[in-house]
């Protein structure tokens, strides 16, 4: 101790000296005659400071290096013993498996009148043609994939003795194309589940899913009109009609897995469900708004959309509920996995597919498939490659046996942009690929600028054990 304290004496006497040394010495250089107030603070406060601020930066250094203070070990927190609370943790582990049969898919595209067409399209390398009426304001032909010959007239026609919905859809020809789309595939659906319905006392629930650009349409008048059209002599207790609107791709498919839920979690209400939806955006209103808004694709914007339009439906049920010879029609799907990016697509920076790489990663790990298995990728994108550079970063790297000119197939190339009904047609188009190859099949919806969703459909298996199903 005696020698620290003579190493710290005698270290601050010679800072004194040194300091009283370098001072007198300027003074005397320069001729100068201190005051009492320089004698004061040069000879006295200045040595005393540079002492003292040598002895604090030194005290900080040497707690610095001092060892942290053992930390006193906290009692684990007590285990929750609540029955309800391991039953609610049992059931989320279970619902986290629950699946869906497939049973049948219904899509109407520029592509073709199913499925297997827009399928065969893509492998054909179709795309969309310019429009022989529809001009940008440059003169040139808009590119839109539209249904050809579709019958709007007749359509308005059939709504003679439905003034109030005629009014309404008055001067809104992107609702009235659509409706006539919807109606190819309900006009579908409804022999579909005519077959199913049979001798079993299903109940048919209907969701209809419209685009957030429709407000403004009374919902009761589409309920009012789809009964009359298409089931006009089912009785109220055994159909049921839900109309959502809905703003985004990934909207429409957490409806989708809100029904993969009820289904499961309800096995004893017998019900078939319809999830149905359509939209078009081949009107001029909403060409014209593209283009104002730079998103219309033309030869100087060939990273920008193409308008197009789709009529899909999906019809859904629990494997216990299909008669015996039907149990092996459709395909089986999981619940979806989904999340949201950090930036939105076509953000400055790289492209990374880091979000979807962890959604496969949650998908595979649930499902029990392993990579090897996936057959092929269906993607709801379209040409526009910031969207595909993004599910190739995130999927191809542990799919290298997936061929990316025959496996990985986005249906918006040949069909346009169809958001909000594009992750469905990409479902009914994934459906088609599992039975055509008899092998699992992702399902890609990113047409959202951060949103994305995963989905796997495979071949039809029992989708859950009995154990499970009444947790």
């Amino acid at each position: 101790m005696w020698s620290v304290v003579l190493k710290l004496v005698g270290g601050s006497l010679l800072a004194c000296a040194l300091v009283w040394v370098l001072v007198l010495g300027w003074w005397q250089s320069n001729d100068y005659e201190p005051t009492r107030l320089d004698l004061a603070l040069y000879l006295g406060a200045l040595p005393f400071a540079l002492i003292g601020g040598f002895l604090l930066l030194r005290g900080f250094i040497e707690h610095l290096k001092a060892p942290a203070s053992p930390v006193a070990p906290t009692a684990p927190e007590p285990t929750d013993s609540d029955p309800l609370a391991i039953a609610a943790a049992k059931t989320s582990a279970a619902e986290r498996l629950f699946k869906i049969r497939l049973v049948d898919a219904f899509a109407v595209t520029a592509a073709g009148d199913d499925p297997e067409a827009v399928l065969a399209a893509i492998e054909e390398g179709k795309r969309p043609e310019p429009s022989s009426s529809m001009m940008d304001e440059d003169g040139q032909p808009v590119f839109l994939a539209e249904v050809a010959d579709l019958d709007t007239d007749d359509f308005v026609e059939s709504l003679s003795d439905n003034a109030s919905l005629a009014e309404v859809l008055h001067g809104r020809e992107d609702v009235v194309r659509a409706m006539v789309l919807l109606g190819k595939v309900l006009q579908k659906a409804k022999d579909a589940v005519a077959e199913h319905w049979g001798s079993e006392a299903l109940r048919l629930r209907i969701v209809w899913v419209i685009p957030e650009s429709w407000q403004g349409i009374n919902v009761g008048l589409l309920k009012t009109w789809l009964k009359r059209s298409y089931w006009p002599d089912v009785r109220d207790a055994m159909l049921a009609v839900d109309v959502i609107s809905v703003a985004s791709d990934f909207a429409v498919i957490r409806q989708f897995d809100e029904i993969v839920l009820r289904i499961n979690r309800d096995v004893l209400d017998k019900e078939l469900v319809l999830l149905a939806g359509a939209v078009s955006r081949v009107d001029e209103n909403t060409v014209l708004s593209w283009e104002k808004r730079g998103r219309l694709f033309s030869a100087n914007r060939l990273q920008q959309p193409v308008p197009g339009e789709v009529g899909v439906a999906l019809l859904l049920a629990h494997e216990t509920w299909l008669a015996g010879d039907l149990q092996e029609k459709g395909v089986v799907v999981s619940r979806m996995v989904g999340g949201t990016r950090e930036k939105p697509i076509g953000s400055a920076g790289r492209i990374r597919g880091k979000l979807i790489e962890q959604l496969l990663a949650a998908l595979l790990d649930v499902s029990g498939v392993t990579h090897g298995k996936i057959g092929a990728v269906l993607l709801d994108a379209d040409h526009r490659t910031d969207y595909l550079t993004e599910a190739l970063d995130g999927i191809a790297p542990t799919m290298e046996h997936l061929d990316p000119a025959k496996d990985w197939l986005a249906i918006g190339i040949p069909c346009g942009k169809l958001s909000p009904m594009a992750a469905l047609t990409a479902l009914a188009c994934a459906k088609a690929k599992v039975l055509a190859d008899d092998a699992p099949v992702l399902c890609l919806s990113s047409q959202h600028d951060v949103e994305r969703a995963l989905l796997l459909l495979s071949s039809a298996t029992p989708l859950v054990n009995t154990e499970s199903v009444g947790i």
